[in-house]
């Protein structure tokens, strides 16, 4: 079956041909050519203004030079302009919703796409609780990637102990993770009857800095090489120490797998009159935009042996904290994962 041309094939070919024939080309054909080349871009409206999802097209200057009717009743968001990225905002005015925000970088400009994923969330709650069978063997395989991280650090610790039994920081570490070991079954077993987190005021730097340091045996090991850029004084954030600990770990584990042999991971904390945020930066084979348009969802995943969950759960636990996680990529150009909670100031506004 023969299907339509894109409308930007229709306009090019149709410009390539009448600056080519232009001298040969009688009234009534421009008028022809002209007649097909609206109907085309009739059509090409017609499709947008149709779509449930919004789309919004930038320029390359970041201008919006289009925007759909869903599009149109829609907040004006910030979206990055030039790269491919997925992202999620937590709207609370008038309602509060969730929407999803992909971008879709081309040669004139940056497609975005918008569309509310609040009712999906509800839903992926919701089976998850149910706990199906082969999710519940899933989510058991989902441990087990999981308690790599501290089983690993503890295993690294256990042999600087062998060389220098009085090493107190590597003992420290040991008895850290084996906590963390304990929290992790326990926030998995929570996966299917979720909790919210308990929130202390604090810094984001401290649950950072404990993650590190837990998995600083696997940079030596990798020949991974981290900078890390921590400013002189950061605003305090509501936070639950232990599962932003998780989301630090299952980020800088998304970025180790991404690097075969050696690599970088820039990792930064920085805030502005809102939010407080800290951002990964891989030197990894990045992802395309196919495998960013499905990032965050459970059971889909690019490794042989995952289950997408580590990253799903992620989310969740940023949602929860009144936050987002973003994350930028392209193919042979590394991934950037961008954590943002509000500030502590801002969220008691927010809450009076």
């Amino acid at each position: 079956m023969t299907g339509r041309r894109p409308p930007t094939t229709i306009m090019k070919t149709f410009f390539q041909s009448v600056l080519k024939h232009i001298d040969r080309l009688d009234a009534a054909k421009l008028r022809e050519q002209y007649r097909l080349v609206t109907e085309e871009v009739a059509f090409f409206e017609m499709v947008f203004n149709a779509m449930n999802e919004g789309a919004v097209l930038y320029d390359l200057k970041g201008h919006a030079v289009y925007r759909n009717p869903a599009a149109e009743a829609l907040p004006e968001i910030e979206v990055p302009f030039g790269k491919a990225s997925k992202n999620e905002i937590t709207l609370t005015y008038p309602e509060e919703r969730t929407l999803e925000v992909q971008t879709i970088p081309f040669e004139r400009g940056t497609l975005a796409m918008i569309r509310d994923v609040s009712a999906e969330r509800a839903r992926t709650a919701e089976e998850l609780e149910r706990g199906a069978t082969k999710s519940v063997c899933d989510l058991a395989a989902g441990v087990a990637h999981e308690i790599g991280n501290p089983l690993n650090a503890i295993s690294l610790n256990l042999q600087i102990l062998e060389r220098d039994p009085s090493d107190k920081e590597a003992i420290d570490i040991c008895k850290s993770q084996i906590r963390r070991l304990d929290g992790i079954i326990r926030g998995f077993l929570g996966a299917l009857r979720p909790t919210k987190p308990n929130l202390a005021a604090g810094s984001l730097a401290e649950p950072l800095k404990s993650c590190l340091a837990a998995v600083k045996g696997q940079f030596e090991e990798r020949r991974i090489n981290v900078t890390l850029d921590v400013p002189a004084a950061l605003p305090s954030v509501a936070l639950d120490h232990d599962k932003m600990e998780q989301v630090f770990f299952n980020l800088i584990k998304n970025s180790l797998e991404a690097m075969r042999d050696g690599g970088t991971i820039d990792i930064a904390l920085a805030s502005d009159d809102r939010d407080v945020c800290v951002s990964f930066k891989d030197s990894g084979f990045g992802m395309t935009t196919e495998q960013l348009s499905h990032l965050f969802e459970p059971y889909r995943t690019t490794k042989e042996h995952g289950t997408g969950l580590g990253l799903m759960i992620s989310a969740r636990i940023v949602r929860d904290h009144g936050g987002t996680i973003a994350a930028e990529s392209s193919p042979g150009e590394g991934t950037t994962f961008t954590v943002k909670l509000p500030r502590l100031e801002r969220r008691v506004r927010e809450l009076k």
